[in-house]
């Protein structure tokens, strides 16, 4: 059965600023690969089928490299739209559901487990290389790219006291994005990440950052992320 866990368990350090669960002390996951990492927290156990089911446990273990982790959540969000498309398209009673997708991730069709490498990056991102317009760097799947960026939460936002703004604080908190590409973006300081528009890229908020593990950088993605970035491009 596959489960939702709609609260995130996996935390970051008091810097960050996140939108679920508690913030507790990481090191911890410092002795920990990545992977052992999602395999210890019950909001990636779904993820951790379909890595297995790829075959891509090395990947995710690759030495200094940053994975950008979907949740179940998000895996639960692409079974939903794969399941209304393939009612839409051949059967009203049809389902797209996970033993479909590690089928799929386990041969491999239409490339679905070489897709999980677009949440790869094979350097280390730790915050003190990130900006806020953000840096474009290749994925670990063949021919796509993403950016990485590191913004500031606006004052006047409505949500900026959820990420901890405070008027007693002088600097506003920090959020990162992975921005997945669909084509090309020129940045710069008129086109930052957060400008990307819809059908050239989708800008992800990062909802837990900077999980230091003994082979690299874990960031979590926002439970609204559909696995895949299914339904986005044009």
């Amino acid at each position: 059965m596959f489960a939702v866990i709609a609260v995130l368990s996996l935390t970051a350090c008091k810097k960050n600023y996140i939108t679920g669960g508690t913030i507790e002390n990481i090191n911890k996951y410092e002795k920990m690969t990545t992977y052992e990492v999602l395999s210890s927290v019950p909001n990636f156990d779904t993820l951790i089928q379909l890595i297995n089911a790829g075959n891509l446990m090395n990947e995710i273990n690759e030495q200094s490299g940053t994975f950008f982790a979907p949740t179940n959540t998000s895996i639960f969000n692409y079974l939903q739209q794969r399941t209304g498309y393939v009612q839409g398209e051949y059967n009203a009673n049809a389902s797209f559901g996970l033993d479909s997708l590690l089928y799929y991730i386990s041969n491999n069709i239409n490339g679905t487990a070489d897709s999980l490498k677009m949440y790869m990056i094979h350097q280390s991102l730790p915050y003190s290389v990130l900006t806020s317009i953000g840096v474009q760097y290749a994925t670990d799947l063949a021919g796509d790219s993403a950016i990485v960026s590191y913004e500031p939460v606006a004052s006047n936002s409505a949500n900026a006291g959820n990420y901890g703004s405070n008027p007693l604080v002088s600097s506003a908190p920090q959020l990162v994005y992975f921005t997945q590409l669909w084509m090309s973006y020129p940045l710069s300081p008129a086109n930052p990440a957060s400008a990307v528009p819809a059908g050239v890229g989708v800008h992800t908020l990062c909802t837990t950052t900077g999980v230091i593990t003994s082979t690299g950088i874990l960031n979590t993605l926002e439970s609204d992320h559909v696995l895949f970035f299914y339904g986005t491009t044009n």
